[in-house]
């Protein structure tokens, strides 16, 4: 139980007044920020007719992406796979090129370069989340995605798309694309991929999902279309968006490639924190601790529909340090990870 309520007599005479006290259960959640020693980084590309100047973007950007992951000398595998899962592609959910993945043991610049620019004869009904799953489950992941997916390695998933997912369990295969926005009630809930990549890894391995995705619409990029799902997944997971209507993808890039070297900025707590008692603490190995603030652009703030701590602006903890969490337990209810198809 982890509210406790004690009722207090107050005098046992006339006029005897009751007031009940609370008592919470205090947790204290410890994480380390170590950085990654392997890390196999899937790219989803929407390969649908308008993604052209979209792709050769990614491709331009990548220098930034890899930048912080080739200095750290992670032990990397880079794959490609297309949003396209229509039964009649007999390629759905196959790693694009010559071998399977990228290595630091490739020309893995140049090669990603041409892979990630995967064409626009794609199906319009872009099923990244679909694709995703589909490339790292059997039996694909052991016939010619084999080796991709190493059980030890950070998984890291990547969606670039100007449109949102479409992944409908074949519910909408009659169905024009453009069905996915008018039906979006028959599109497998966002909740479900969120729990099966997090199936993926054995207890302890860190996945984590990131987005170039259409921006809300009012945001005003009229070339794009929310990429809501995509978001939401990528906020459970702790990735990152990036806006796919920018001119340039260096930023997002950067963002990307420190997101999978292994400097997280979102932390999963084991319960239900009352905000107002959480205490962030960031320490490095002599046990020297920092008191951080809550607040959005200096320190963290708290997400309670995922019970997590998220480190959203110009700060998040240095590698090497660890991060201690000091909080009241809230309610005892279950995490909140019922997110609906359309969100």
């Amino acid at each position: 139980m982890t509210l406790v309520i004690a009722t207090v007599l107050l005098g046992c005479q006339e006029g005897c007044v009751e007031t009940d006290t609370i008592s919470r259960l205090k947790q204290n959640d410890v994480f380390v920020q170590e950085p990654s020693a392997e890390v196999d980084i899937l790219w989803v590309v929407d390969n649908s007719p308008s993604m052209a100047e979209e792709q050769q973007r990614v491709a331009d950007g990548f220098s930034d992406f890899i930048s912080g992951i080739s200095d750290t000398q992670i032990d990397f595998h880079i794959g490609v796979v297309t949003t396209d899962m229509d039964m009649g592609n007999p390629d759905r959910g196959v790693l694009i090129g010559s071998t399977p993945y990228l290595t630091p043991e490739d020309d893995y610049v140049a090669e990603f370069q041409e892979r990630v620019k995967v064409g626009v004869d794609g199906s319009d009904k872009e099923k990244g989340l679909a694709a995703a799953l589909y490339s790292l489950t059997e039996p694909i992941i052991s016939g010619p995605n084999y080796g991709f997916m190493r059980d030890e390695a950070v998984t890291s998933i990547i969606f670039v798309s100007d449109e949102d997912d479409c992944s409908d369990g074949e519910a909408l295969a009659q169905e024009a694309g453009s069905a996915c926005y008018d039906k979006a009630d028959q599109l497998i809930a966002v909740k479900d991929y969120v729990q099966s990549f997090r199936s993926l890894k054995p207890p302890g391995v860190r996945l984590v999902t990131s987005a170039i995705v259409g921006p809300e619409a009012s945001v005003g990029c009229t070339e794009s279309w929310p990429g809501k799902r995509y978001m939401t997944v990528a906020e459970a997971t702790g990735g990152v968006s990036g806006n796919i209507c920018d001119a340039l993808y260096s930023e997002i890039m950067y963002d990307l490639g420190l997101a999978v070297t292994g400097v997280q900025t979102l932390f999963q707590l084991t319960y239900s924190a009352v905000e107002d008692t959480i205490e962030v603490w960031v320490g490095d190995a002599s046990g020297n601790g920092e008191l951080i603030p809550q607040d959005a652009v200096t320190g963290w703030t708290y997400d309670p529909t995922y019970w997590t701590i998220r480190f959203d602006g110009d700060y998040y903890p240095p590698r090497g340090t660890t991060i201690s969490v000091e909080y009241d337990i809230g309610s005892p209810t279950e995490r909140d990870d019922d997110t609906t198809a359309t969100d």
